[in-house]
């Protein structure tokens, strides 16, 4: 029997199913008939019972068991073949080109990275299974949409199935939209991102941008999937050609990218090292984003009603799906396990046209992938303007002919979605993760729960009470599998968010907005903001004198769905020593002062590395900070006069906060450590961010001295410096030096109880089964955290070989690497401040409550940059002094958290006192906690204000600092802050 014909079933009652065709042959077994044939998804007896129909919100309309206003899919052909514009016209193959275009995608080549974390074996293993139980979810969606010819896309659907509930419709709906709206901007960065790059810069980011929008709302005007098909077939095509070249010129070349260049880390050597299964110790974070990588690469079932809606014949769907399902499975396995072979896994990229050394191979294979980039958006933008326009304009004469009205909303429903599109990709700085979290949201959904639900429905519609065992192993193994179906949409949702996730996005925001997006204005900026969005290009580049690997990609990165990648761009960031680690342990890298630096790792959450480092040990990269040697006769000279420290009291191998000053004003440059290395000697660090600035400060002042060939600046570039941090840290460190057979420079073993807070040592030692050393190590007892640490200074040729002896010898169980997510959310409990946020040039010591930074001597004496300006803000009114404006403060906030920015007010009359500099829940606390700057009088602790938090004031309370009590390792109070 053919659906689509007239007279093809006669309603018997409400409670049986309609009749068989009167011309279908007696003996005929079509494959896989649905319910309305009498036959389900497995093939098993007629049925006697029908599922009820519910209607939509407002437009289906449909009682549950009016037969009559049922419109069959032959009623709705017959009905539209006056019109100009026909829907249902699509056929099995044109259906099958639009699925083509929507699998066969550049998620492809991610498939080498996933086989490279499970082995091959297991991968391959997993992208079979995977494309089979779509197939199957496939099927029912199938199956669903015969039986109810009426429903027009998944949103229909989802209220049909959970009860005609009309909250369903709007939920599915909200998220059909943004899902979709989504998928379109991302397509609109990769799209610029390739213009950008071939043409080398030619107009911004921003530009590129908005021509990829125009052309692609140009491309989404055809208003049937019938016409839309061509394209399709025309992207699937290209797409194959692309990923076939990318397979082929993997295999034609020698080496792939990076082959042997070694590095500090020695990953990259050797010959492609190929898995069959996976390597002992590969974490379980690490082996479930692999499988959710490839995953999300065959879930696309939110389309299919929408498709199958249009079929001329939605009985032959089927052979779409089996055709699709059938070249999924090849070309996936084919061309990953392919590529893979070739690249093993130190050399391997996602996507893997960044193994190919070869720059002509790179950019050929890549370019046949460009009608995918713009037809996907194209695609999912003509699925939501369907969605609305035929709600819009349901029963009137502009849905099937050419009018004015017709033509011009929908082009207008497509600028819509094509101008939000662009504004959500180009506005929001952390759009990439909020596009992977939706895919672990949504695809669990659509991709699972939605479908297993579908199953019990109609079985439970066809077969009533007992439905579960009346037709005994088959039914209970139905009902079985559906259900584990469920479970694996429920563990997407909940396993698959956190690790998508896994840092609270509201950290995440703070970090972003002190990284690169807090001002967009210039062009330049504007193409920073869109290809750290939008770009996954991976090359090689020098780093620290030596050629380091291929950035590799991330597991939380490769959650994107299969529609292109979106990993930050960091060719123009500078590397600290570190970052080829950073990478191998899983490392989400993100540009910070200049640097691409791990804001998490995929073993652990921002929020639970906050913790591991309260409760155990963390290792931080701070390489990117500026590290400098100043020596010689001027060198006290010089701190004495740009810091208000006691230069002269600091003893030798021992440590002071302070800050850069800039002259009259006393605003501060910078916040730095300085250490006395010896009688004329100093060691300094200072801000990433801020190193332009602070080196050309510093050349001033230098050159300002009596004489300036009196003092010697080294600025320590490519050093290594990572922070230790946490109660665990003295006894990490302490096992380390003694397993090194570390000696001081005096040849001393050393005990590190007896080296306190803002005191430093020098340790000899070479690196236990390595080539490093011996060579000095500078450890110093501080860091940024609140937690008892160090800090330590480590040569360019041994930080990574130290490094991964530190990590080896404590042990996973003890010590972990964290980012600069839970270095930000530490260092905020710890009341310590971020320079950009807390700080600046405009606000002295006193004012941003550093006040101890000014020893008592120079209290008396001054000397220093802005000394008449700081000694007045110290004295109080009452004694002459003038005392701050305006004074740093700590606040518990109630409600949701503030941000940089807020608004604080006083409680009584909103009157604006202050704004906050930086905030963010404590994970430690449980509450929100924020600094920021209010007028003095106002910054009693236990004062209460307003804080404005999205438009509604909100109570916060002044609090002291630190929120949580430090744990340094002092020799006597009051030798630190806090």
């Amino acid at each position: 029997m053919a659906l689509g014909r007239k007279s093809n079933v006669v309603a018997n009652d409400s409670n049986n199913i309609a009749s068989l065709d009167e011309k279908r042959e007696p003996h005929r077994d079509p494959p896989l008939e649905t319910g309305v044939y009498g036959y389900d998804v497995e093939k098993t007896e007629q049925r006697g019972r029908k599922m009820s129909r519910l209607g939509g919100p407002s437009a289906i309309g449909i009682a549950d068991s009016d037969e009559d206003s049922v419109v069959s899919v032959g009623k709705q052909v017959e009905m539209e073949a006056s019109n100009a514009i026909k829907y249902r016209t699509c056929s099995w193959q044109k259906t099958a080109a639009l699925l083509f275009s929507e699998y066969i995608c550049l998620a492809i080549m991610s498939f080498p990275y996933s086989y490279s974390v499970l082995g091959l074996v297991p991968g391959l293993i997993v992208t079979v299974v995977v494309a089979l139980f779509v197939l199957y979810t496939s099927l029912i969606v199938w199956e669903f949409c015969i039986r109810h010819p009426e429903i027009r896309d998944v949103c229909d659907l989802g209220q049909m199935l959970y009860y005609g509930w009309t909250w369903v419709w709007y939920g599915t709906a909200a998220m059909f939209l943004l899902n979709n709206t989504f998928i379109q901007g991302l397509h609109v960065l990769i799209g610029a991102k390739y213009l950008n790059t071939m043409t080398d810069g030619a107009i911004c980011t921003i530009g590129f941008s908005a021509v990829v929008a125009v052309i692609s709302w140009i491309c989404s005007l055809p208003r049937t999937f019938d016409t839309l098909s061509k394209i399709a077939t025309l992207s699937a095509f290209f797409t194959f050609i692309s990923v076939l070249l990318a397979a082929i010129f993997a295999g034609l070349e020698d080496h792939p990218k990076g082959y042997n260049t070694g590095g500090p880390s020695g990953k990259l050597v050797g010959e492609p090292d190929v898995l069959v299964v996976a390597k002992t110790g590969t974490t379980f974070v690490s082996g479930m984003n692999a499988f959710l990588n490839i995953s999300y690469t065959f879930i696309g079932q939110i389309t299919l009603p929408s498709f199958i809606a249009e079929m001329r014949e939605p009985k032959d769907f089927p052979k779409a799906l089996w055709a699709v399902t059938i070249a999924e499975i090849i070309v996936f396995s084919v061309v990953g396990a392919t590529i893979y072979a070739f690249t093993g896994t130190q050399y391997n990229t996602a996507p893997a046209f960044g193994s190919l050394g070869n720059e002509v191979y790179l950019k050929v294979s890549f370019s046949f992938m460009i009608p995918t980039l713009i037809f996907l958006g194209v695609l999912y933008a003509s699925v939501s303007a369907r969605f609305i326009f035929f709600r819009v304009f349901e029963g009137t004469r502009h849905k099937g002919n050419h009018t004015v009205i017709g033509w011009a909303s929908w082009g207008g429903i497509l600028a819509v979605t094509w101008i939000v599109a662009f504004i959500i990709a180009e506005v929001i700085p952390f759009f990439s993760d909020l596009l992977s979290l939706m895919s672990s949201l949504f695809d669990s959904f659509f991709g699972f729960i939605f479908w297993g639900t579908a199953y019990m429905r109609m079985r439970k519609a066809d077969y009533g009470p007992g439905w579960i065992t009346k037709r005994g192993i088959r039914g209970i193994g139905g009902f079985a599998l559906n259900v584990f179906i469920i479970l694996i949409g429920l563990y997407m949702l909940t396993a698959g968010t956190y690790a998508t996730v896994q840092t609270d996005l509201s950290l995440r925001v703070e970090i972003y907005k002190g990284i690169t997006f807090s001002s967009v204005e210039t062009c330049e900026e504007l193409n920073t903001f869109a290809e750290v969005q939008s770009d996954r290009k991976y090359t090689s580049s020098e780093a620290n004198g030596n050629p380091t690997p291929p950035i590799r990609p991330q597991p939380t990165q490769l959650i994107q769905r299969r529609h292109a990648s979106t990993e930050p761009q960091t060719d123009a960031l500078k590397r600290t020593a570190l970052h080829d680690l950073h990478v191998q342990y899983g490392g989400k890298m993100v540009p910070f002062g200049g640097f691409a630096m791990p804001v998490q790792y995929s073993d652990l959450s921002v929020g639970d590395s906050h913790k591991w480092t309260r409760e155990k040990a963390s290792l931080f990269d701070v390489g990117h900070m500026v590290q400098h040697r100043l020596s010689g006769p001027a060198a006290s000279l010089l701190l004495e006069k740009v810091t208000p420290s006691s230069i002269t009291a600091l003893e030798n191998y021992h440590s002071t906060l302070s800050c850069l000053l800039h002259p009259g004003t006393g605003g501060i440059v910078d916040d730095t450590v300085i250490a006395r290395l010896g009688p004329e000697t100093f060691y300094i660090v200072t801000n990433a961010a801020c190193r332009d600035k602070d080196l050309a400060y510093l050349k001033e002042q230098i050159a300002e001295l009596p004489n300036p060939k009196h003092i010697d600046w080294e600025v320590l570039d490519h050093w290594g410096l990572v922070a230790l941090q946490g109660p665990l840290s003295a006894q990490i460190l302490q096992r380390a030096l003694v397993a090194a057979e570390a000696t001081d420079l005096e040849q001393r073993d050393f005990d590190l109880q007896t080296l306190y807070f803002g005191q430093c040592k020098h340790f000899i030692l070479k690196v236990p089964s390595s080539d490093c050393g011996p060579a000095p190590i500078l450890v110093s007892r501080g860091g940024y955290t609140g937690e008892d640490g160090f800090e330590i200074s480590i040569p360019p040729f041994m930080t990574r070989a130290f490094t991964e002896y530190l990590l080896k010898n404590a042990g996973p169980d003890k010590l972990r690497l964290a980012g600069l997510g839970a270095r930000d959310s530490l260092r905020l409990e710890a009341g310590m401040c971020l320079y950009g946020h807390d700080l600046n040039d405009d606000i002295t010591p006193v004012e941003g409550g550093l006040s101890w930074v000014v020893h008592k001597d120079r209290r008396i004496g001054g000397g220093f940059h802005g000394d008449e300006v700081i000694l007045r803000q110290l004295r109080p009114v009452k004694e002459g002094g003038t005392g701050p404006a305006k004074r740093r403060v700590g606040l518990i906030i109630d409600g949701a958290p503030a941000r940089e920015g807020a608004q604080i007010v006083k409680p009584d009359d909103g009157e604006e006192i202050g704004t906050v500099t930086s905030g963010c829940p404590s994970p430690t606390l449980g509450k929100n906690i924020a600094m920021g700057y209010v007028k003095s009088g106002m910054h009693k602790a236990g004062t209460e204000v307003g804080v404005v938090v999205r438009g509604k004031r909100r109570k916060g309370v002044v609090t002291k600092m630190p929120f949580v009590k430090s744990r340094y390792w002092k020799q006597a109070a009051g030798t630190a802050p806090g």
